[in-house]
Parts: C-alpha cells; sequence; structure tokens
C-alpha cells in the first residue's frame, strides 16, 4: 500500500487510546486486588490471633485450677488475671476484626467495580481492533487489485521492460532511455497540402509528406471514390442483368411462337378435308 490511509490512521489511533484506557483499568483492578488482599491476610491474622489468644486463655484457666486445687491461691489468682487481660485483648482483636470486615467489603465493591470497568474497556478495545484489521484487510484487498492493473512489456528498441497500467490512455513502447534517445529522430515538417507543420520520425519506413488531417481527408474521399466507382459498377451490372433477361424473354417468345406455327402446321397436315 502507497501512502497513507488516513482512515487506518484514525482507527489505529483510536486503537492506541482503547488500549491505553484499558491499561489505566487494568491497573486500576490490580491495585484494588492488592488491597483487597491485603485486607484478608488482616483478617486471616486476626483469626490466627484469635486462634492462639483462644488457647492461651483455655491454657491460663487450666493452670487456674490447678494451682487452686494445689491451694496455692496467689498463683491461681495470677493465671486469673492473665486469662483476664487476654480475654480483654482477645475482645479488641474482636472488635478490630469486624471493623475489618466493613474494609474488606469496601474493598471487594471497588475491585469489583475496577473489574467491570476493566472488561468494558476490554470490549473497547476489541472493538477498536477488529475495526482496525477490516479496514487493514480492504485496503490489502484494494492494494491487490490495483497491484493487478500493473503489467510489464518489452521496450520496442532494447527489450527492456517497461512497467505500465493497463488503464493508461496512452501506454509507452519505449523506456525512459530509449525514448529519450528517440526524440532526437524527431523533426518538424510542413504539410505539402495544407502547410501546417507536423511531427514525423526519421526513422521510420514510410515517411507521410501531409500532416493526420489531410491524410483523413485523403483517405475520406479515396473511399468515396471507391465507393461511387462500386455503386456504377453495380449499376452497370444490374444493367446488364436486365438486358440480358429481356433478351432472354424475347428468345423464349420467339421460341414459342415457333412452336405454336409448328403445332398449327401438324394439324393442318393431319385434317382430311383440307
Amino acid at each position: 500500500m502507497s501512502g497513507k490511509d488516513p482512515e487506518l490512521s484514525r482507527l489505529g489511533e483510536a486503537l492506541s487510546s482503547a488500549r491505553a484506557a484499558y491499561a489505566a483499568a487494568k491497573k486500576k483492578t490490580d491495585e484494588t486486588k492488592a488491597h483487597l488482599n491485603e485486607t484478608g491476610s488482616r483478617i486471616q491474622t486476626f483469626n490466627a490471633k484469635i486462634a492462639d489468644l483462644k488457647k492461651s486463655i483455655d491454657a491460663e484457666y487450666n493452670a487456674m485450677r490447678s494451682e487452686r486445687a494445689a491451694g496455692d491461691r496467689d498463683a491461681a489468682e495470677g493465671h486469673r488475671t492473665a486469662a483476664q487481660a487476654m480475654q480483654e485483648e482477645l475482645t479488641h482483636v474482636y472488635d478490630t476484626k469486624k471493623a475489618c470486615f466493613s474494609k474488606l467489603d469496601e474493598a471487594r465493591d471497588a475491585f469489583n467495580k475496577a473489574l467491570d470497568e476493566q472488561k468494558s474497556f476490554r470490549d473497547i478495545v476489541q472493538k477498536a481492533w477488529d475495526a482496525f484489521n477490516e479496514r487493514l484487510e480492504f485496503l490489502k484487498s484494494e492494494n491487490a487489485k490495483e497491484q493487478s492493473k500493473w503489467k510489464e512489456k518489452p521496450c520496442r528498441i532494447c527489450g527492456m521492460p517497461i512497467r505500465y497500467n493497463v488503464e493508461w490512455k496512452h501506454i509507452p513502447n519505449l523506456c525512459k532511455d530509449c525514448f529519450e534517445k528517440d526524440k532526437e529522430n524527431w523533426e518538424d515538417r510542413t504539410c505539402a497540402k495544407c502547410g501546417k507543420t507536423f511531427r514525423i520520425n526519421k526513422g521510420w519506413e514510410h515517411i507521410p509528406t501531409i500532416c493526420g488531417d489531410c491524410r483523413k481527408i485523403v483517405k475520406a474521399e479515396k473511399a468515396a471514390r471507391e465507393a461511387d466507382r462500386a455503386a456504377r459498377q453495380e449499376a452497370k451490372a444490374q444493367k446488364a442483368e436486365e438486358i440480358a433477361k429481356a433478351a432472354e424473354s424475347e428468345r423464349q417468345a420467339a421460341a414459342s411462337a415457333l412452336v405454336e406455327v409448328a403445332n398449327e402446321a401438324l394439324v393442318e397436315s393431319a385434317d382430311p378435308t383440307v
């Protein structure tokens, strides 16, 4: 394809814009996904912390009961105090986790919204890509048609190939070099009939003495004379045919008269009264 197609350029720019918008949407999706994963990881961390605290609280209460059974009230009280402190911490972790769930919902909503936008831009990119490819295939088809119009033929003088278009009004017979050299063989002549100037090539086998217009006139006059001659010959032939037909008619009439006379003579010779 030669040149730059404005429509293909426009579609290319639209495709680039769509791709840029998709890239931005994907980046936003990745960011919201990372935030969602981070929030989910915090909740998992809280779950692990809760499990550890529950285990520790159970251990402290078990130790408290053991110490009480052994009669060591001070040690038992120490384990009870530790268990209560852990319980308060567990309550705080639960509250923090609960607040984190609202953030998780927000992060999930943001991620889903970003993902929907990414899908929307992906569809736009696909449509832009399809339109660009459709135009590109059309241009390739048109280019193939245009290329099929170009042919080659050998130069009449040197034989070098000449590339030409079949739709050209005048298809050259000479290559550029031979055409330039052939210019030297051309010169102006004066028409012997009308006096106008016309160009001839000194390499022609038969160099005319009259211009093209006069040659057309001479040719037309010659055709008219030939037509008149043919008409006269046809009229002459027709006249001869008419004379021949008249002579034939007279001959046939004379023959018929002789036949009648002969028939009458035979009748008379056959009649006994005569």
